[in-house]
């Protein structure tokens, strides 16, 4: 059976992006153990499909069977996430989980008030309240610094390897004694000489010694008196137009009569027989 050893340059790259992933981008990938009570359940699996993606190993506990859990959870290295829902509080095993766990592997949230306190707490509770389901806002971006904060606790970033300090170490060195050895003989090197016939095809150019600096003779624009000059335009030798008046007159028409349709009112008092009558008792004598 053979054993495939990655080459140093390679472990040396593994060694600096694994430290590199401690302080910054997605927190290093650990083990987690979520534990909570059946109503924060659709809580935690939503968790586990997030945290998982980004390819941390989820164990889901829900209820008081993961009691039972509690003493293989303290002597592992996995971080434990207690989510803090409205039936939580109450329940002697999810208090069980807080006091025996070393809280700085301790990861808590909550989705309603009235978490126990505990005065070794390391971290605040977070606030997942109002969260809906998905990456980024304030409480994911808090789960996660929380995370990246519990990571650095279970697996310290690994010092530089002690050959890579070393390589740097003589590379400083190669560099500054090269410096030096150039310093050194700058003084014996000789530049090369110049041909007298290509500096004897070189054109001199002098500076200008003419229209340099003086005084500035400022010129007047043109007046309106350099008018006068200018001689008169010839006239023309025409007749002047006569345009006679033009006389307007007013045309009086006879007033249009009004035409219009009778109205619903009228039309109905044609219909009306006591009109009628009144009307034929005022034409007898």
């Amino acid at each position: 059976m053979h054993t495939c050893v990655p080459p140093p340059r390679y472990r040396r790259l593994e060694a600096m992006l694994q430290q590199a992933s401690y302080f910054c981008g997605l927190p290093p990938m650990i083990d987690i153990i979520t534990v909570s009570t059946y109503d924060a359940k659709k809580l935690a699996t939503d968790l586990v499909r997030l945290l998982e993606a980004e390819e941390h190993t989820v164990r889901v506990l829900v209820g008081r069977s993961s009691e039972s859990a509690i003493e293989d959870a303290q002597a592992s290295r996995d971080g434990v996430l207690i989510i803090w829902s409205e039936d939580a509080p109450s329940q002697t095993y999810m208090r069980e989980w807080l006091r025996l766990i070393d809280p700085s592997r301790l990861i808590e949230i909550a989705t309603a008030p009235g978490w126990p306190e505990s005065k070794t707490r390391k971290a605040a509770v977070i606030d997942f309240s109002n969260w809906r389901g998905e990456r980024g806002g304030r409480a994911w971006n808090a789960l996660s610094d929380r995370l990246r904060a519990v990571a650095r606790v279970i697996e310290p970033p690994k010092p530089p390897a002690r050959h890579a300090a070393l390589a740097l170490g003589f590379a400083s060195l190669a560099a500054v004694g090269a410096a030096v050895s150039v310093r050194a003989n700058q003084d014996l090197i000789v530049p090369p000489a110049e041909d007298a016939a290509h500096q004897a095809r070189i054109a001199h150019l002098d500076a200008p010694t003419d229209a340099v600096g003086g005084v500035i003779y400022a010129t007047e624009p043109a007046s309106l008196d350099d008018l006068a000059t200018v001689p008169n335009l010839r006239t023309l030798n025409a007749a002047q137009l006569h345009v006679p008046p033009v006389e307007f007159t007013q045309v009086r028409l006879a007033p249009i009569p009004e035409v219009r349709d009778p109205t619903l009112i009228e039309r109905l008092q044609q219909f009306n027989p006591l009109a009628n009558d009144e009307t034929a008792d005022n034409t007898q004598p």
